[in-house]
């Protein structure tokens, strides 16, 4: 028997997500090897060091032998955490593209069993792209960008204060959320590519599934349906400052860094207990429009425009989100609890 539509979508923003949240995080821990802990002593020995020798954080230093001593032993740190960083992740996440893929297919075969009520025959596991295996490569390169930037900053020429030397090395540490971030991008693009197979083989659409917590442009998608074969409109968003409106149409999912949303297959001909599917998935990104539920890299203004865009846009709200959404345009801020 299907699933209602309240069901399918815990089982694709949860199980199905912390699926592949725990292969993002398994591939950047062997990326990483710890690396923001050895960044951290890392800091806190250089800046002993400072202190030791000037006096403290908001001493300058004094040009000559024990500056470059400080700056030497920074930036060899910096490159031995880095070039180990750079040497292991690329294998790291092209060792698990295949499983990335298989995850996608077994994420969709039981979306479809879920939908439908009804087994279907598993389609094969696609095999690795070259698109995939050169972005796996081009990690090493993300890194090595930043290496060399925070060997540009921590010269003796450019530090004369703490704060010059911290920024080198918060140049330097940067590198790690940009391998988590563009491992996440990666992973993500082959599991949709393992979800695309399973709507070829099984459904004429897909339909867009957002995360839970998902952006102003995910949530902009959420919903909508298109063939296999038929591109989503580019340029979306409740935001209507962040709308392009002659951007590229977008095949698929991921959307931005770290986007978790899925194209999962769809008919219109499974039923599900309650409001249809897709519908079921529109409503829950107007409540999340509506109640403000703002992800952190989100500002309030953003979502404070996606508000009132919604409350133009929109003429059959629920009540209690368009209460929400009203007091929260008028006031400028959302309740606390949303």
């Amino acid at each position: 028997m299907p699933y209602s539509s309240d069901s399918l979508l815990r089982l694709v923003q949860g199980d199905h997500t912390a699926e592949v949240i725990g292969l993002e995080d398994t591939i950047a821990g062997r990326s990483l090897a710890g690396g923001d802990r050895a960044f951290e002593e890392l800091i806190r020995t250089t800046l002993a060091a400072w202190t030791r020798a000037f006096g403290g954080p908001n001493r300058q230093a004094l040009s000559g032998d024990v500056l470059r001593r400080i700056l030497t032993a920074a930036r060899t740190a910096a490159v031995r955490l880095l070039d180990g960083i750079a040497d292991r992740a690329p294998g790291a996440l092209a060792d698990r593209l295949g499983p990335a893929l298989a995850l996608g297919v077994e994420q969709g075969a039981e979306f479809v069993r879920a939908a439908s009520g009804r087994r279907r025959r598993t389609p094969r596991v696609p095999t690795v792209s070259r698109v995939l295996r050169d972005e796996a490569r081009r990690i090493r390169d993300l890194v090595v960008e930043r290496r060399d930037r925070a060997l540009f900053l921590l010269h003796p020429d450019r530090v004369s204060r703490w704060s010059h030397l911290l920024a080198g090395l918060g140049a330097a540490r940067s590198a790690l959320p940009a391998v988590h971030a563009h491992v996440a991008w990666v992973i993500n693009t082959a599991v949709h590519q393992g979800l695309d197979a399973v709507v070829r083989a099984t459904a004429p659409l897909r339909v867009w599934v957002s995360e839970a917590d998902a952006c102003v442009r995910c949530l902009a998608y959420t919903g909508r349906t298109t063939s296999p074969d038929e591109p989503f409109p580019g340029g979306l968003s409740w935001d209507p400052r962040q709308r392009q409106t002659r951007a590229t149409a977008v095949d698929g999912p991921p959307l931005h860094s770290r986007c978790r949303c899925r194209a999962v297959p769809w008919d219109n001909t499974w039923t599900t207990s309650g409001t249809p599917f897709p519908e079921a998935l529109r409503r829950e990104a107007e409540r999340s429009i509506g109640y403000g539920a703002a992800r952190p890299s989100e500002s309030r203004a953003v979502r404070i425009r996606a508000a009132r865009e919604l409350l133009r846009t929109v003429d059959d709200l629920l009540p209690a989100v368009e209460a929400t959404a009203r007091t929260a345009t008028r006031t400028g801020r959302f309740p606390a609890a949303a």
